[in-house]
């Protein structure tokens, strides 16, 4: 998303040749610049330095388990990790090599995080390409809204692969009992959406009378300062209990969108608004249980309304909420359970979106035979449109290095209710290998 902005900046939006060239040509040179680093600089490591390499090979192939019983997804990936620590400084790159067979444009090599890190003795500071993770809320976004997400393949992904990082800034100060984190990010990147129609998880619009084109051209914020994203977070670490207050300036990473006609097609033009953002966060260990909660009000958030809707785009304030219960049970069972709800204040029927938005979830999960074997499910429940996804796995770690998984993946709904429903026809069997190095 952000060499998209920073070509625009440049003035290629009107060549596609040229922007295509000018985007291969920074990723190259990002990752080349990592490879060197990460081949040379180990010879010019002093006494105490710390190197280490490490990553993963996997594989995953998805099949539809209904008609036309295509296949969903078929990609393989490499992912190595190079990290020197000297002191109290750490330089850590990391990066994807990924075959993907139903998405060419997601072949390639991918930079995933490049920071310098330091720590001292009550502040610290990290800058480059990071994770920027926030609140307790397990698979929901209440207050974690700093990095986007990559739904290429919806839900049918690890968590950790969805949540994408952003080139930022965070500063912090601590104390054994309380830590404070600033957060700048001066490049604005939203989600990763599926536009490709021949993507079984699009988020395109079907059966429309006209073509569809999603026109993302001059739609993102430009690179300036004004447009910078920045938050602070305040954690308390105490005995009993951990709590923390934030607060956010921000974009909505997930655009609202808007429908145009154009000549002879119907464009899709996804629109980006600031918002803002304060919310806290508790977790409360007792025993065998961890109890939390979770809560954001967004301040001038926009929604997408229905299709050419003649209401002017404005924003609302919301309240977004959590609670959860996590039982980490006898046996090597756990059982943790999520309720959340959205609320949209002062809500008018234009919005697509309905005002009491109910979303549930369960992970439950069983380990076998001297913990090798995990059986696991975890399932979202959208109360509001009665909607489900749920991800039935089974893991077997044949060794330390070597894991092999299959699963199921069930969705289903109501026809054009929610975004379950939208994806009721997806339901699929997966097979997955991974070595870790």
């Amino acid at each position: 998303m952000g060499w998209r902005t920073l070509s625009t900046e440049c003035g290629f939006q009107h060549n596609p040749e040229y922007l295509a060239k000018y985007q291969r040509f920074m990723r190259r040179a990002m990752i080349c610049t990592a490879l060197l680093l990460a081949v040379y600089l180990p010879t010019f490591a002093q006494d105490g330095d710390s190197w280490q390499i490490k990553g993963f090979v996997d594989t995953y192939h998805a099949l539809r388990t209904r008609s036309p019983y295509d296949w969903m997804s078929s990609r393989t990936r490499v992912r190595g990790e190079v990290e020197r620590v000297w002191g109290n400084s750490t330089a850590f790159v990391s990066a994807n090599l990924t075959y993907n067979t139903l998405l060419q444009a997601r072949t390639g090599i991918q930079l995933r995080e490049a920071y310098l890190d330091h720590r001292s003795e009550h502040w610290g500071l990290r800058a480059g390409r990071q994770l920027v993770i926030w609140g307790v809320a397990d698979a929901l976004r209440i207050t974690d809204q700093v990095s986007p997400m990559d739904m290429t393949e919806f839900l049918a992904q690890d968590y950790d692969d969805i949540r994408q990082p952003v080139n930022a800034l965070r500063l912090y100060a601590f104390t054994p009992i309380m830590k404070v984190e600033a957060v700048v990010v001066p490049l604005f990147e939203g989600y990763v959406l599926p536009t490709d129609r021949t993507n079984p998880w699009s988020v395109l619009p079907t059966g429309t009378a006209l073509p569809l084109r999603y026109a993302l051209e001059g739609c993102e914020p430009k690179f300036r300062m004004k447009n910078a994203e920045y938050g602070a977070r305040l954690g308390f670490n105490l005995p009993g209990v951990d709590f923390s207050l934030s607060a956010l300036y921000t974009w909505n990473k997930q655009p609202v969108v808007a429908y145009e006609l154009g000549l002879g097609e119907l464009l899709v033009k996804p629109q980006y608004y600031r918002m803002g953002m304060v919310g806290a966060d508790i977790s409360v260990p007792w025993g065998q249980v961890v109890l939390r909660g979770e809560g954001a009000f967004n301040i001038g958030k926009h929604y997408s309304y229905t299709p050419f809707s003649p209401a002017a785009q404005k924003g609302f304030n919301a309240v977004n909420w959590m609670v959860g219960l996590d039982w980490y049970a006898p046996n090597e069972w756990t059982l943790s359970g999520q309720f959340s709800m959205e609320d949209i204040l002062s809500y008018e029927d234009c919005i697509a979106q309905k005002n009491h938005q109910m979303l549930g979830t369960l992970n439950v999960s069983k380990k076998l035979m001297n913990s090798t074997l995990q059986l696991s499910d975890f399932t979202y429940y959208d109360i509001t449109n009665r909607g489900w996804f749920s991800r039935f796995s089974v893991d077997y770690a044949l060794s330390d290095q070597i894991h092999l998984s299959c699963g199921y993946d069930w969705l289903g709904g109501r026809k054009d209710e929610g975004i379950f429903g939208h994806y009721r026809k997806n339901s699929e069997v997966w097979v997955k290998a991974r070595y870790s190095f």
